[in-house]
């Protein structure tokens, strides 16, 4: 692609003014066209033309003839740019600016023929020269690609080719690699450091990669979100051919600089971007970013590839792990090391569980009906999400030196932590202090969702003991929203009498012990409307003084004296008797286990 400041640099004669529409010198120009002695002056206008104007010839056609509506006729067909040759008003200059139409003043003497003839030399041999240009840039990209030399090597050839800094970012925006080139250090973005931590390039010392968790330079597009969307929407997206579009970048005091972004079509979705940033980009530099592009394509194609089948054997791992379903604690082991995790640590486990904030509903919560009664359900948590709540992690454990492992299972997000260096964390009260920075992180992330954190008991045993520590943290978080409500954290150590009910596997047997205490009872209240389950759990709340139960519950203190007596008329209970207690508190402690507390 020839552009019309390539022409204006290299092909219009000398002493050549450039009098309006400097905006558009980055303006593509394909062909060249002159304007003839007879009508129409410009036949065959498709876009993207020089046209070369005789004021002289215009004028013999036509004496009234307005400079201006010539402009907007040009402008409507897309031709890049007008030489004029003769006197230009000011009224045609400012149609020019308003059109962002380069116009250009030629000096007097010019042969219109002859800058014909010479800008059709320069567009073929510039195309010439550009064809065996993409071909041999073609060639290096695709071999880096067949080779599988990664995004960083590509990334790199890119920088060495256009020259210019390079920003490959994922879907998400956030930086992958970087390269500037050493000629251009002084460029500086907005919020950039112009310290150099990168090492440089032992096979091209022009070449300074910038890290990217060191700040980096700074891409655009996720402050032009809108401005991406509208230029991707309905595009033909094609790893062979990609889109390219032209971010202007937000600078103080410096010459503008731009980023040229093209996208990375992988399995037929957007998997990242690949940039060029600086003042101006020629033919050469967007065909380079054009095949970075492709290749960054099979590289990230073949990248989720790989991440399909480490997920997939990553989550068996995890969940062999959680079940307890592993035939060796050394063959576990081993296969945990080869995705990373050093299960010789001391961890522990906490699980975690979503719902909706009622108080920023906009529609009824997710729901079922199970025996007459609705019963809200957790958010699923989704792919998208999953991997949102496995960056904050990574992000605190980076910060803290803790090591981590996280696993998504349906509605529960868990998470395995330990000291990386090995040492213990100091009890329980630190464990939860860990569980509770997780869980801020979650609710900051996702204030219209209430974050509940269940937290299993340290084990002894290494990886023998995690399966029953995990089980652990799903009771807590589960018997932390029956008794207090999402947003909570629950501890399984903190759980007194329910950790006994919760380790009683049959929940046949909890049904039938709880309906032969409290059958009648509920029977009751259900045919009456009546408030005697009320009463019973606050006379074991208050210890059974009436004085305190009137008091806290508001209730006249004969009222409840009647009350009672009916619960020991109808159960056939004596409420003095201890081993009757006994078994009434521990009926209502399994109605709340059972979830069937109203």
């Amino acid at each position: 692609m020839v552009t019309v400041q390539e022409l204006q640099q290299h092909i219009l004669p000398d002493g050549t003014d450039l009098l309006a529409g400097q905006g558009g010198l980055a303006h593509e120009v394909s062909w060249v066209l002159a304007g003839r002695s007879r009508p129409p002056i410009f036949d065959g206008l498709k876009g993207n033309e020089l046209v070369l104007i005789s004021v002289r010839v215009l004028r013999a056609l036509d004496e009234e003839f307005h400079i201006s509506r010539l402009f907007n006729y040009l402008s409507e067909k897309g031709v890049a740019a007008a030489a004029v040759l003769g006197e230009i008003s000011d009224v045609g200059i400012e149609a020019a600016n308003e059109l962002n139409l380069p116009l250009f003043a030629l000096p007097e003497g010019t042969s219109l023929p002859e800058l014909e003839r010479n800008v059709t030399k320069y567009i073929a041999e510039n195309n010439q020269q550009l064809q065996h240009w993409n071909q041999e840039v073609y060639r290096q990209f695709t071999e880096l690609a067949i080779e599988g030399k990664g995004i960083a090597v590509i990334a790199e050839l890119l920088c060495k080719l256009s020259g210019k800094a390079v920003v490959v970012e994922d879907a998400n925006f956030r930086a992958r690699v970087q390269f500037t080139p050493e000629r251009d250090h002084n460029i500086v973005l907005a919020g950039v450091s112009e310290s150099r931590n990168g090492q440089y390039n032992a096979l091209n010392p022009e070449i300074n990669p910038v890290p990217s968790e060191t700040g980096g330079l700074n891409s655009v597009l996720h402050n032009n979100l809108s401005v991406l969307r509208d230029w991707l929407h309905n595009k033909d997206l094609r790893a062979s051919d990609p889109p390219m579009h032209v971010f202007e970048m937000p600078l103080t005091g410096h010459n503008p600089l731009y980023q040229l972004t093209a996208p990375i079509i992988a399995q037929s979705t957007i998997a990242g971007y690949v940039s060029l940033i600086g003042s101006d980009f020629d033919r050469r530099q967007r065909v380079a970013l054009s095949r970075a592009a492709s290749a960054l394509a099979i590289e990230r194609a073949r990248e989720m590839a790989v991440s399909a089948v480490e997920d997939k054997f990553q989550a068996n791992v995890l969940d062999e792990l959680l079940d307890g379903a592993f035939t060796s604690p050394e063959v576990i082991i081993e296969r945990a090391k080869r995705l990373g995790y050093n299960l010789q640590l001391s961890y522990w486990v906490a699980s975690f569980a979503f719902r909706q904030q009622e108080k920023t509903l906009r529609k009824k919560p997710l729901t079922i009906v199970l025996d007459g009664r609705e019963m809200e359900l957790d958010l699923p948590v989704s792919e998208t999400m999953g991997r949102e709540l496995q960056r904050l992690v990574e992000q605190e454990s980076a910060r803290r030196n803790w090591a981590t492992i996280t696993r998504v299972r349906d509605d529960r997000f868990v998470v395995f932590f330990a000291n990386a260096n090995g040492k213990e964390f100091g009890g329980p009260v630190e464990a939860k202090k860990a569980v509770m920075i997780f869980q801020e992180r979650f609710v900051d992330s996702y204030p219209d969702i209430s974050v509940s954190a269940g937290l299993g008991r340290f084990q002894e045993g290494g990886v023998e003991g995690l399966p029953k520590q995990s089980a652990e943290a799903e009771k807590a978080v589960m018997m932390g929203l029956r008794l207090f409500g999402p947003g909570q954290l629950t501890y399984f150590g903190d759980l007194g009498v329910y950790r006994l009910l919760l380790t009683i596997g049959n929940n046949r047997e909890l049904r039938e012990f709880y309906q032969e205490v409290l059958g009648r009872l509920l029977e009751h209240d259900s045919r009456n409307g009546g408030e005697l389950m009320r009463t019973l759990e606050a006379y074991f709340r208050y210890q059974g003084s009436p004085s305190e139960m009137a008091r806290k519950i508001d209730v006249h203190r004969n009222t409840l004296l009647y009350r009672l007596r009916r619960i020991q008329d109808i159960t056939g209970f004596d409420l003095e008797d201890s081993e009757t207690a006994l078994a009434l508190h521990l009926a209502l402690r399994i109605q709340e286990v059972l979830g069937e507390k109203r």
